[in-house]
């Protein structure tokens, strides 16, 4: 009752405040809390594909990005509506709450956004977040405990401050009203993409560097993995990623007659499993190709027979469209996001089982045509899925919390085209997932 009186007289005193100039004169103003644009990894690529496309849908609408450091100033400066602001802080709390605020006061914005889950309690602005996951109520382990802790006491209470929130899927949505206890009645789920360079189209002679480079065998089962956490510098071990069982089920394969070799994508996996008790024997026909460039990711999906990930828990899954999108048969888990973001194109497995797990790669690495079938369907749901599609469901809640001059062009529908990023300029990603957001999708930072 509180939250939604709070934020109905949010909305009354901006309308008051817009009211005070003239339209003809007024332009909307937004602020994009643009601090996970530092993070190499796919929190900081999602940032940057969003926000890309919403100046591209939203050329009349005047953003103002927030960076606290100047890493990524001019990854916005051929946008004619885009400003950057560099304003340094040492603690991330202290940036999010008090120089933002400040930021927000001194620009005159209309609407703060972040594309995480924070928002500053001192303004007065009406903000916009997106749940990014659940993971830290049901894997709790997987975290410090100071940040167990802090999620529990102030997720909530963004929330409440919150004019409205985003939620990057439908699954994130019921787990935060199941394990949170939030009621989130109008979050919107705007999923995210991929990269323009994640399709089936594929060019032979990068195919072909690309196995040279890495010394990869003809045809193998691939899969991306995680074993530190991205988030943290000191690099601690995250058990989400299911490593340990993941090749366990597929020592199972290959006794129960499955040939393919595995090749692994992922920063120190090889390191993290050895530490784990796993042996050479363990290992065999395993290939670790270590950190492969978002630019090049893409390849080692077309390459690839199938694709597995068995993660416990999927916020969104970016591996999942990014292997349909490249026509790459997938095996993803039946837990959390996975079967949402694959929409019945891909092979759902029991990440918990091991044989579940292996009957999986027997069927479909086994199979040329249960493979053909799936590569149709994958291509089909990655078409659904886009960031043009994110950034107009996102302009959708900016507009119903202050509107757009009456001159601005309202795109409501969109072309289908994406926004042409330069992949290479995204800064050097340590996971080898591609652009990503979500909880377990992606490798640590180097």
């Amino acid at each position: 009752m509180y939250a939604q009186r709070w934020r109905a007289l949010l909305h009354v005193a901006n309308l008051w405040h817009q009211s005070c100039i003239p339209d003809a004169m007024r332009q909307r103003r937004i602020a994009i809390m643009g601090r996970l644009l530092d993070q190499n990894d796919g929190m900081g690529v999602y940032s940057q594909y969003l926000t890309r496309n919403l100046l591209e849908l939203d050329p009349h609408t005047h953003y103002s990005i927030l960076l606290r450091t100047p890493n990524r100033r001019d990854l916005f400066r051929d946008y004619r509506n885009a400003e950057t602001h560099v304003l340094p802080a040492k603690s991330i709390l202290y940036w999010d709450q008090i120089v933002v605020a400040r930021a927000a006061r001194r620009l005159d914005v209309d609407l703060i956004f972040n594309p995480k889950f924070s928002v500053p309690f001192l303004s007065r602005r009406p903000s916009v977040f997106v749940h990014q996951g659940w993971d830290w109520y049901v894997n709790p382990k997987n975290y410090e405990w100071w940040d167990n802790i802090y999620i529990r006491l102030m997720l909530p209470l963004y929330d409440r401050k919150a004019a409205r929130t985003l939620a990057i899927s439908q699954a994130t949505i019921e787990g935060m009203r199941r394990y949170a206890g939030l009621k989130l009645a109008d979050c919107v789920v705007s999923h995210a993409g991929i990269g323009p360079n994640f399709t089936a189209q594929r060019d032979q002679s990068a195919l072909a560097e690309f196995r040279k480079k890495h010394a990869l065998p003809q045809h193998y089962i691939l899969t991306v993995a995680r074993a530190h956490h991205g988030g943290h510098n000191k690099q601690r071990v995250y058990p989400g990623g299911n490593n340990e069982r993941l090749l366990r089920a597929y020592r199972s394969y290959r006794q129960q007659g499955g040939t393919l070799p595995l090749v692994v994508v992922g920063f120190r996996i090889e390191e993290y499993l050895r530490s784990r008790g796993f042996t050479d024997a363990d290992l065999a026909d395993v290939r670790f190709l270590g950190f492969v460039p978002n630019l090049e990711m893409h390849l080692a999906y077309q390459a690839a027979e199938c694709f597995v990930l068995a993660t416990m828990c999927e916020s969104f899954g970016i591996p999942i469209l990014e292997a349909l999108a490249t026509g790459c048969p997938a095996i993803v888990p039946n837990t959390c996001a996975s079967p949402e973001v694959a929409g019945g194109a891909a092979r759902l497995i029991d990440p918990y089982s091991e044989e579940d797990i292996a009957r999986a790669l027997l069927e479909v690495a086994g199979s040329s045509e249960l493979r053909a079938q799936m590569h149709a369907r994958g291509l089909q749901r990655a078409q659904e899925l886009t960031w043009r599609e994110t950034a107009r469901l996102t302009l959708q809640v900016f507009d119903e919390i202050v509107p757009r001059a009456p001159d601005s062009t309202v795109l409501r529908h969109p072309p289908a085209q994406e926004v042409k990023v330069d992949v290479a300029a995204l800064g050097k990603r340590r996971d080898g997932l591609g652009p990503t957001p979500g909880s377990h999708r992606h490798q640590a930072q180097q």
